[in-house]
């Protein structure tokens, strides 16, 4: 492993290897990868606490930032406001956390980052959420589905899946759309038509040119390795009768998901749909706690069967996560929806059983 995925837009739209399923650019305009004009990643401005990640790159492919004298590229960075820690992810990215979210916001167009030839960006997977729709008809066009897509969470792009047969690309009725948040909407509405959402797997990336994982053959500048035994050729030209795989050493081909080590990175990716979690998935969960006795009231918090307005005043805690929830709110640019309201409660209640004595007044309403 080479380093961390970053979820980039070179991994979010891939297809899940386990459905034999590839998404191609079809050389039309129809089936095109659409997104969001003009859009750009950013944290919300609403999110207060935590770990904001950046990833820096250097513009030029050849210039390996990672490996640079860490003094040197602590002077470049000596201008930058709220960094709280900065590491090496590989020998051409480096990560940079900041505690604040419009601190590492500010940072991706700061001048001395043009300045240096650097690239700085948020990786997908913090700020976005890929969702699979299916029995979407053929004949619209991705951006047609973006003009008529409408979802709780803002919807930041669409993808089709294409297959190829005898060399020609041709469209599924399945689709990957893209949501601003960090979590998926249960159902989007395609002009007034009701869609479920359902979890996207993202695939083992491995390139082809060296085997490791990862990367795509497209940006690797390691050594060809052959698939079929671990030698440095291509699989076309190898005339051993010997399985070697690259990567684990085993009687197998490199690509083969009897690779323990592939094996493992897919039983990663499939986990990710814990992460991927649609809000009714989150709330749903809220009911499965376990039942509170009165067996040890001195550790045990009993949530009433009835809880009034004084209930809510005396608790600091629940009184403090909602004024500070609907501050948020009020200072957001961003529309207020109801799943947006309920994100914001979540991160604002950061024990259990907050959470569930919101859930038991919310549903009483």
């Amino acid at each position: 492993m080479q380093g961390e995925s970053d979820g980039d837009d070179a991994s979010s739209y891939k297809s899940s290897s386990s459905k034999k399923r590839k998404i191609f650019d079809s050389p039309g305009d129809k089936y095109k990868p659409f997104q969001k004009p003009s859009y750009t990643r950013k944290y919300p401005d609403t999110t207060s606490n935590g770990e904001f990640i950046v990833f820096v790159e250097h513009c030029n492919k050849d210039t390996k930032i990672g490996n640079m004298n860490p003094l040197n590229l602590s002077k470049i960075f000596k201008n930058a406001k709220g960094v709280h820690e900065r590491s090496r992810i590989s020998a051409r990215k480096i990560k940079i956390i900041f505690k604040q979210a419009a601190l590492a916001n500010d940072f991706l167009n700061a001048q001395f980052i043009q300045e240096n030839n650097l690239r700085a960006y948020i990786p997908a997977a913090s700020v976005e959420r890929v969702g699979v729709v299916r029995y979407i008809p053929k004949e619209i066009s991705n951006r047609e589905l973006f003009e008529k897509i409408s979802s709780d969470l803002d919807i930041i792009g669409v993808r089709r899946f294409m297959k190829k047969e005898n060399n020609t690309f041709v469209p599924l009725n399945t689709i990957t759309v893209t949501f601003s948040g960090t979590v998926l909407p249960q159902c989007i509405f395609l002009d007034g038509w009701r869609y479920k959402v359902h979890n996207y797997i993202p695939p083992v990336l491995q390139c082809f040119k060296c085997l490791l994982f990862n990367h795509s053959a497209k940006y690797c500048f390691n050594e060809q390795a052959c698939s079929k035994c671990a030698e440095n050729h291509s699989y076309k030209e190898c005339t051993s009768e010997v399985l070697k795989c690259k990567n684990c050493g085993g009687n197998h081909l490199a690509i083969s998901k009897e690779c323990p080590i592939k094996a493992s990175k897919i039983k990663k990716n499939i986990s990710l749909r814990v992460n991927n979690s649609t809000y009714a998935d989150i709330t749903n969960n809220l009911t499965s706690f376990p039942p509170l006795t009165k067996a040890n009231p001195q550790n045990v918090k009993i949530v009433p069967e009835k809880i009034s307005a004084q209930d809510i005043i005396n608790n600091q805690k629940i009184l403090e996560a909602i004024i500070s929830t609907i501050v948020s709110i009020g200072n957001s640019n961003e529309i207020k929806t109801t799943t947006h309201i309920k994100e914001t409660f979540i991160k604002n209640f950061n024990k259990s059983w907050i959470v569930l004595i919101l859930y038991s007044i919310t549903s009483r309403v």
